[in-house]
C-alpha cells in the first residue's frame, strides 16, 4: 500500500500543475490577445474610408483617362484634355480632376449608348 499511496500523492501534484499551467496560459492569452484584437477594427477602416475617396491622384486619373481611351475613345479624352486648357494629362491642375473625369465617364457612357 505504500506504493499506492505514493502513487495516488504523485497523480495529484500532477494534476496541480496541470491546472496551474492551464491558468498562466490562459492569462497570458488574455493580457496579449484582447487589446491587440479590439483596437485595428474600430481605428484603421475608419481614417481609410474617410480620406481616400476625396483625393485624386494624377495616376488615378490617368488610368482612368487610358481606360476610357483604349474603349475607343483615344480623340475624346485627347479634346478632354485640351479642353481643360493643358496639352498633356499632367499640365492638369489636380483640382479639376474630379470633374475632369466625370466628364470623361460621361462621354464614354453617352458614346455607347447611341451607338449600342
Amino acid at each position: 500500500m505504500g506504493k499506492m499511496s505514493e502513487l495516488d500523492a504523485q497523480i495529484k501534484e500532477l494534476r496541480i500543475c496541470g491546472e496551474t499551467i492551464i491558468g498562466i496560459a490562459d492569462a497570458l492569452a488574455g493580457m496579449f490577445s484582447s487589446p491587440a484584437e479590439e483596437e485595428p477594427p474600430k481605428k484603421t477602416p475608419k481614417k481609410a474610408a474617410k480620406e481616400e475617396p476625396k483625393v485624386l491622384t494624377l495616376e488615378d486619373v490617368r488610368h482612368q483617362m487610358t481606360v476610357i481611351a483604349q474603349s475607343g475613345f483615344s480623340a475624346e479624352v485627347k479634346a478632354l484634355i485640351t479642353k481643360y486648357g493643358a496639352r498633356k494629362l499632367s499640365d492638369i491642375d489636380p483640382s479639376q480632376y474630379e470633374s475632369l473625369l466625370k466628364e470623361a465617364d460621361a462621354l464614354g457612357k453617352s458614346e455607347v449608348g447611341a451607338d449600342g
